[in-house]
């Protein structure tokens, strides 16, 4: 399969990270991936030795040339699936697909954000289907009128791995090297710096944190537009920690920092689904998250996860405090079912789909924005089921 994937994001976190995962994946099952992305954009330094990437302007919605060079190669190596991410990329591609006529690709557009969107016209008719990452997200849209058959969820997942976990003595050693103190728990918040990750709350909840725990350690790991006004706040904050007990690494592989870590805080308030809480939990790393969006779904399958009520910084000061008694020094073990969001089961509900509806789109048996489900008993939606069902839906009794 040849699949052509644009994302015209200038910023860098884990959606961009994930794209690249996926890709490699792809490529490592014998298909054929593109990246179609910005130019010295964070994406393409972090892709380009990892995956081929295209390079395009993404100037505007209306940028003719990026246009034409995505029509080019769509045709010219006859992609078979176009897939779209986010506000530019998923206007010029669609265009650029549908103008090929009955020879176009398939279009996708995925959807890893819960940010309400300003405009449903690209996701109800600029693509063949809407691929979200989580159920959550999923019925976000169906409540906004999203036919049900449209929209698809597929959960994200991670590489898997087997982490070593190491002793006493080889922490102590890993925390030396990464600039920590050798003692103290460590609290590790792992994610771009913009206002609904929660950054705020976090520096909030310290104030108990560090009150009942003097010893603690915390590391942010990420950059972002906020990060300049959550370090001076830090300072405000705790003048005599900064430096010493506080830690903003920048953009750094988390790996490393979850082999110390003894909770990974996530007061994210808007998040579909959240992909470091399964690299967390598959490192042995508990989690303590608000009660929001996708991440119920992650911790209904995996252990180790610990909810609370958004916004409650009390309560989620207390969980945390809560978490590093319960594991009293103890080195954390491989919770259960860290399989449930693998990278690799990710890629074959995706080939699936992507098989599935090119067969249709191919056949020309139907539409693309028609009903799938037209049989007897499929037409309605299951969302919004009438009380009195039409006489040709009613169930007859066999004969």
């Amino acid at each position: 399969m040849k699949i052509l994937h644009l994302d015209c994001s200038t910023g860098f976190g884990g959606q961009e990270r994930d794209h690249v995962a996926e890709a490699g994946c792809f490529l490592a099952k014998g298909h054929e991936y593109v990246l179609g992305v910005r130019p010295h954009s964070p994406l393409e330094e972090y892709a380009r030795s990892k995956v081929p990437v295209l390079s395009l302007p993404f100037r505007n919605n209306f940028d003719m040339d990026s246009f034409v060079r995505i029509r080019t190669f769509l045709k010219n190596h006859a992609i078979d699936v176009l897939v779209t991410t986010s506000y530019i990329d998923s206007f010029l591609g669609p265009l650029a697909a549908f103008s090929l006529g009955s020879r176009r690709p398939l279009v996708i557009r995925q959807r890893h954000l819960m940010n309400p969107p300003r405009n449903l016209f690209p996701f109800r008719r600029m693509c063949d289907r809407l691929v979200v990452v989580s159920d959550a997200l999923r019925l976000f849209f169906i409540e906004k009128g999203i036919p049900f058959w449209h929209v698809v969820t597929i959960h994200r997942g991670v590489e898997e791995s087997f982490p070593e976990m190491k002793d006493g003595a080889e922490k102590k050693v890993l925390r030396k090297n990464l600039g920590l103190p050798e003692s103290g728990p460590v609290l590790l918040q792992v994610g771009m710096f913009q206002r609904d990750k929660g950054h705020h709350m976090t520096l909030d909840a310290l104030k108990t944190i560090f009150r009942e725990r003097p010893e603690i350690v915390v590391v942010f790991l990420g950059d972002g537009p906020l990060k300049d006004e959550i370090m001076a706040r830090s300072q405000r904050m705790f003048p005599e920690r900064s430096e010493k007990q506080i830690f903003f690494v920048g953009r750094e592989n988390p790996l490393p920092y979850f082999q110390v870590a003894d909770v990974l805080l996530h007061p994210s308030f808007r998040e579909a689904l959240g992909l470091v809480i399964i690299e967390a939990l598959q490192n042995g790393v508990p989690v303590v998250a608000f009660r929001i969006g996708g991440i119920p779904e992650i911790f209904n399958r995996m252990s180790g996860g610990y909810l609370v009520k958004p916004f409650d910084v009390r309560a989620f000061s207390r969980t945390v405090l809560a978490v590093l008694e319960k594991k009293n020094g103890v080195t954390p073990q491989i919770f259960a079912g860290r399989n449930s969001f693998t990278l690799d089961q990710t890629v074959e509900k995706t080939l699936s789909l992507y098989g599935s509806e090119l067969e249709h789109l191919r056949s020309g048996l139907r539409k693309s924005h028609d009903n799938p489900y037209r049989i007897i008993g499929g037409r309605a939606d299951p969302f919004r089921m009438p009380l009195h069902p039409p006489k040709n839906m009613q169930d007859k009794e066999a004969p």
